[in-house]
């Protein structure tokens, strides 16, 4: 359903499990489907080097913005539910291969942390695959608890150049 949404959200997503981008594009399609849900804007996907646990798929990550009338929690609830009938469950290796995961970077201004909803994302700040997808729909975005625009933090990024590489389409 349509919504003119109240809030604006960014919304990180990644999958290297399959069909990485289709299960990207389907994440997305899904998210729009949802009731008080619209995607306003969408950077191009990346192909992205793993980080953390280093000996998997690469991953394809991108960036939307939404338009939403749901609050954090109910948000975070559907994000859970559409990675479920995408196929992810639960356990599994932290930062380990996913067909689909889809994170709340950004709510409005908001700072909550509750639980494993933290906003903004704790980590988004030190990923590049999070920081250059959002630079382009959003470069000057400030991170409410750092002070900083998306374009800055993604300039002063040192993470031993982990590779970021636009997906070719083809």
């Amino acid at each position: 359903m349509q919504s003119q949404g109240k809030h604006t959200a960014y919304i990180g997503l990644g999958s290297n499990v399959g069909d990485k981008a289709e299960n990207c594009r389907k994440g997305i399609a899904a998210i729009g489907e949802t009731e008080g849900c619209m995607v306003d804007a969408q950077s191009p996907l990346y192909e992205t080097e793993p980080v953390y646990l280093e000996s998997q798929d690469w991953f394809i990550n991108g960036v939307i913005r939404i338009r939403t009338e749901l609050e954090p929690e109910a948000l975070f609830a559907q994000f859970k539910a559409i990675e479920h009938a995408m196929g992810r469950r639960p356990g599994g290796a932290r930062f380990g291969p996913r067909i689909l995961d889809l994170d709340i970077l950004f709510y409005d201004d908001r700072i909550l942390r509750e639980g494993l909803l933290q906003i903004p994302h704790r980590y988004l700040h030190e990923r590049r695959f999070v920081l250059r997808p959002l630079c382009d729909i959003a470069p000057e975005l400030v991170h409410p608890v750092i002070g900083r625009n998306i374009e800055s933090l993604l300039s002063d990024l040192n993470d031993e150049g982990k590779k970021v590489v636009r997906y070719n389409l083809n």
